[in-house]
């Protein structure tokens, strides 16, 4: 059932492909949750999740023709299930690379990072020296964007929804499509979900 989901978040326009995250992530949440298939479907979802933050930001200096580079932090599933979402895709004419990286001091050439819940606390350091960077920080950790990170996935309802904090947005200079803002729950630094 996730195959064909997944593929037509691929095509169609920016419109179509956040209609399709939409879609995508709520059908395979809401199976995910409520059916036996649990992680591997959720894992699916956050995958996709990620290539399509990516597909509706804009970073201020991203070389002409250079790659798109995921840095994944904690979570190998995610990892290998991105790999295999990006795999062929480009954006805007720039390659995907999926990176895993535990080393804070190479997060500095990522241009979305994912930490894993497990991985936010011992990450903390690193997160505080690229908060003013063109990184979008995204995290599925229980108040990340409360906290200062830009991006939080979390379940409610049964369904997988994201969050935005627009002030650490605003300081690290990318730019969201407003499409994607308006499918978010807005928050702000320090407020509580």
């Amino acid at each position: 059932m996730d195959v064909p989901l997944v593929f037509t978040l691929h095509g169609g326009s920016r419109r179509h492909g956040v209609t399709g995250m939409t879609m995508v992530a709520t059908l395979l949440a809401t199976a995910a949750l409520a059916g036996g298939a649990g992680a591997t479907m959720e894992v699916s979802v956050k995958a996709a999740l990620l290539f399509n933050f990516a597909k509706f930001a804009e970073w201020p200096a991203l070389p002409s023709g250079g790659p798109i580079v995921v840095c994944i932090v904690g979570d190998d599933g995610i990892a290998a299930a991105l790999v295999a979402t990006v795999r062929g895709q480009q954006i805007s004419g720039h390659a995907i690379e999926v990176r895993r990286f535990q080393e804070s001091a190479m997060w500095r050439v990522c241009q979305l990072l994912f930490i894993a819940d497990a991985e936010t606390r011992p990450s903390a350091g690193g997160l505080d020296g690229i908060r003013m960077l063109p990184v979008l920080t995204v995290s599925d950790a229980r108040g990340f964007s409360q906290g200062g990170g830009i991006t939080e996935i979390y379940v409610e309802g049964g369904r997988v929804r994201f969050a935005i904090n627009v002030d650490a947005l605003g300081r690290s200079g990318l730019h969201l499509s407003s499409r994607v803002l308006g499918l978010a729950k807005v928050v702000r630094d320090g407020q509580i979900r």
